[in-house]
């Protein structure tokens, strides 16, 4: 079954979806990188309205908070390749989500676009599963070198990319994009299948009662791709379509961005502060 590359996000990268059998997607797991809470992570309002699709098909859903997590850095030793093959030096919680994404048939890794590229949260817990491959070098399908799956490991998970970002234009989650894609290409046959991307620009305004119709219209799409995924076993390029379109004009938004931005320097105030008090006069 194809599954082609959605019209808003046509990125320079190398881009290639895959699909799932339809109806396999049994259980969820969100590897979720935002720091906010609270109900200001705009990542968690997206991600929510898509697992709400998700569990409308009829699959189970769990999220994984990083920031609620021990995860140490990679220090690059290679421990885990000599040693102790497959075992890390360090005794935290990577081990334990590692466990969980082998255990579900499609995860979700869910994270705010930070200076245009993955949040150091979320980077930090894929540079540890450095463990789930072993360190021989080998051809993949397009001649390029990987490294092969650890036995015990899945040879392909089904994922899907969920993120968020200020700024109005989808172009700007390119490296974001790029990032998992290259991931995925580096496994040849072993790693993620890639089922769906899912950007929103523009988040700053999913908490904010003045655009109540348009985030009604972004995360009732969000649901939808969460049905895609699991009936389907793709995200529909329309529907990807639909939650990156920002129907606001830019200059207005701009505007409306910055006296914002200025009433939280006049006031004192941070922007997740002023988004929760617009939320509690809602």
């Amino acid at each position: 079954m194809e599954n082609p590359i959605p019209k808003s996000l046509q990125f320079p990268h190398y881009q290639q979806y895959g699909t799932a059998e339809p109806n396999s997607i049994k259980k969820v797991l969100v590897i979720q990188g935002s720091p906010r809470k609270d109900g200001v992570s705009k990542t968690e309002v997206v991600t929510a309205a898509f697992l709400e699709g998700c569990e409308q098909a009829g699959a189970s859903t769990e999220i994984v908070n990083l920031r609620d997590k021990k995860i140490a850095h990679c220090q690059g030793c290679f421990t885990c390749w000599t040693k102790t093959p497959g075992v890390c030096i360090f005794k935290d919680d990577v081990p334990e989500i590692m466990q969980k994404t082998e255990e579900a048939d499609l995860v979700v890794y869910a994270a705010p676009l930070y200076h245009f590229g993955i949040i150091s949260l979320l980077k930090k817990y894929i540079e540890r599963t450095l463990p789930s491959v072993e360190p021989y070098l080998i051809p993949r399908g397009d001649g390029h070198t990987t490294h092969p799956h650890r036995k015990g490991y899945k040879d392909v998970q089904n994922t899907v990319i969920i993120g968020v970002c200020g700024f109005p234009e989808v172009s700007h989650f390119g490296a974001f994009s790029a990032n998992f894609h290259y991931l995925a290409a580096a496994g040849g046959d072993w790693g993620m299948n890639i089922i769906g991307e899912i950007y929103r620009p523009a988040s700053e305004q999913l908490n904010n009662p003045i655009f109540d119709e348009e985030n009604n219209r972004v995360l009732d799409a969000a649901r939808e791709a969460g049905r895609d995924a699991v009936t389907l076993g793709y995200v529909k390029p329309e529907t990807v379509d639909a939650i990156a379109k920002v129907s606001q004009d830019q200059k207005e938004m701009q505007d409306m961005a910055n006296q914002a931005w200025d009433y939280c320097i006049k006031n004192n105030v941070t922007m997740p502060e002023l988004q929760l008090a617009l939320l509690e006069k809602k």
